[in-house]
């Protein structure tokens, strides 16, 4: 769409459209920002890589590890959805968990260890 049938259908100046649009595009044409629309998630996916594979020993020692962690799994989870797929956790994995959390605390005298989840070994 040209900057004027978006002044058109707006109701404005078409230099005003022109002025928004190169505040936010800057140096970078149209193209460029509909390439990258189209590898938007791959831009994450490769964020979120560098972000998890910048943790060293030296940050985990001191415990920096969370914002990057942080960050990655928000780039992860925006290039999922980007992409259209899940970003919610599983309820049945989730309900498993609960009901191994329950049955752990069923008998203080006789705790039972926590075992996986059965939609995690692959069985419905």
């Amino acid at each position: 769409m040209t900057g004027a049938a978006i002044a058109r259908k707006v109701g404005c100046n078409p230099r005003n459209v022109y002025n928004v649009l190169g505040r936010w595009l800057g140096d970078n044409t149209d193209d460029d920002l509909r390439k990258y629309q189209e590898s938007q998630a791959d831009v994450f996916d490769s964020l979120a890589m560098r972000m998890l594979g910048s943790i060293t020993p030296d940050k985990l020692e001191k415990g920096k590890l969370m914002e990057l962690t942080t960050g990655a799994a928000i780039l992860i989870d925006k290039a999922r959805l980007v992409r259209g797929q899940a970003t919610g956790i599983n309820v049945t994995v989730l309900m498993d968990v609960v009901e191994a959390i329950r049955n752990r605390g069923q008998s203080a005298a006789n705790p039972q260890p926590i075992s996986a989840p059965s939609t995690l070994e692959g069985k419905p």
